[in-house]
């Protein structure tokens, strides 16, 4: 079993710094919206951050953690946890946009809340997590 985190100061950055700038960005538009002085995009603020929040806890793309077990992977973060046995998972499409050092993850059935997942560099043992992940996508390739 391995477990793959943040440093405190890389979950903070990556994780929940986007988080309070949506709700900074929800405050602000709020309090545009019931002054005289509008700006053109409250209302578009207004409408998609509650969205934008929702999908980040419930969907959970920006996991904390990340456990492997020879049955299982599980992204974890916010108090709440995805698992996946490697049969779930099915083909794991793995996308590197090095530029930004994020990799997007999608495994599993498609669905609104789960199955897509975005992890840094910064995360401890990021290029052996990469590295297993890839094993087990082309293990699932040659099985089909």
């Amino acid at each position: 079993m391995s477990i793959y985190t943040y440093s405190k100061s890389s979950k903070n950055m990556t994780i929940f710094l986007p988080v309070l700038v949506m709700a900074g960005l929800f405050v602000w538009a709020i309090y545009g919206f019931l002054s005289e002085n509008r700006f053109p995009l409250d209302e578009l603020i207004l409408y998609t951050m509650p969205v934008l929040l929702l999908s980040s806890f419930i969907g959970l793309h920006n996991p904390s953690s990340v456990k492997v077990t020879d049955q299982s992977i599980t992204f974890s973060g916010f108090g709440r946890s995805h698992t996946y046995t490697w049969e779930e998972a099915g083909v794991i499409f793995i996308r590197k946009y090095e530029y930004v050092g994020k990799t997007f993850i999608r495994l599993g059935k498609p669905s609104i809340l789960g199955g897509r997942y975005w992890i840094t560099h910064e995360m401890n043992d990021y290029k052996e997590l990469l590295s297993l992940l890839e094993q087990k996508s082309q293990k699932d390739v040659k099985r089909a």
